[in-house]
């Protein structure tokens, strides 16, 4: 694992080679679990330059990912997305316009909205130049067998790692595996039925280009009211079915169910003109999107999760912070299949 510059006059010398311009100052203003970022200034800019340290157990390229979804999006005129100015693969980091804006605390009915158009917005680049380089979204489901395989093999992950005696075994063997083995199961027979195949992807013609990990909690509201959405290091093709699902189920922003349905049907309504099948699949994969999402949120009782926090600058308390995403994930587990 290659470590990231720890001082802010190594990151401005960096980041001074990498823009062509001297930066005075370079001021960290998070620390995310997998980066860093800074806010640099100069004499007449700004600009955000974001570290992505190398992870030995996660080789995902999110730098270039992000980079080249951001500069695609440029090409085609998207322009509530970070400008990309320049990158440096040799030292783990590349250099965004400094967007000036605030988090969303309570977002409402327009923002949703907002949100939904932003996607719609996306697949009308699909056939556009360079759509085609882009690579699968991470951790894209591009068949049932895909999703169903991914649950497995987080479940069988944390399975490794957790005391036999505690309150996350009690929670994975008494509700996720059970409700895994269920899942399954009615994944295989809902295809059958439906004369789908299990483990064939879905056609590139009906994928969606993806941010993947989408949301108000990757947003900020300029001072106009607009928004602009961040972070695109998992950025690339998925099943639609899957990226609504995650929009409506992720634990970053927890849409209350009036807003993620509002979600669901502004952007099942635009696509499922193309995609006939669009509905039955996000009502085929939604129960196991829900046993995902509650394994995500359980990543971190993996030992691996703990050294990236540490690479990214954080410093959590890791018992405090198990029992607060354990307490997630049965909240999320009890509001979706109960």
């Amino acid at each position: 694992m290659t470590a990231v510059l720890t001082t802010t006059d190594d990151v401005a010398t960096t980041a001074s080679d990498l823009l062509g311009w001297q930066v005075q100052s370079a001021a960290p203003v998070r620390r995310g679990g997998n980066n860093r970022i800074f806010l640099l200034t100069g004499k007449e800019a700004r600009a955000a330059l974001k570290f992505y340290p190398s992870q030995d157990e996660d080789p995902r390229d999110r730098l270039g990912q992000e980079f080249a979804a951001l500069s695609f999006l440029q090409r085609h005129g998207i322009d509530d997305v970070p400008r990309p100015l320049a990158c440096d693969p040799s030292r783990h980091c590349a250099a965004y316009e400094w967007i000036e804006g605030s988090t969303i605390d309570q977002a409402g009915v327009e923002d949703v909205d907002e949100l939904a158009d932003f996607f719609i917005r996306l697949q009308g680049l699909r056939d556009r130049a360079g759509s085609q380089l882009l690579g699968t979204a991470s951790a894209a489901c591009l068949s049932p067998a895909m999703v169903a395989g991914q649950v497995r093999e987080r479940l069988d992950r944390l399975r490794e790692v957790i005391s036999p005696a505690s309150q996350v075994t009690e929670f994975v063997v008494g509700s996720l595996a059970p409700a895994a083995d269920a899942a399954a199961e009615r994944l295989s027979a809902a295809c059958a039925a439906a004369g789908i195949a299990f483990a064939e992807p879905l056609p590139r013609r009906l994928q969606a280009l993806s941010p993947s990990d989408f949301g108000f909690h990757n947003a900020l509201r300029r001072p106009d009211g607009r928004l602009v959405f961040v972070d695109f290091e998992y950025f690339g093709w998925d099943d639609p079915a899957k990226a609504i699902a995650d929009v409506m189920l992720h634990p970053g922003m927890t849409l209350p169910h009036d807003l993620g349905a509002r979600y669901r049907a502004r952007v099942e309504g635009a696509l499922r003109r193309s995609d006939d099948s669009l509905s039955f699949r996000l009502d085929l994969l939604f129960p196991s999107m829900v046993l995902l999402w509650c394994l995500i949120l359980l990543n971190e009782f993996l030992p691996e999760r703990w050294t990236r926090r540490a690479v990214a600058g954080q410093r959590n308390d890791r018992e405090d912070a198990q029992a607060r995403q354990l307490q997630k994930a049965r909240d999320l587990f009890s509001r979706n299949m109960a």
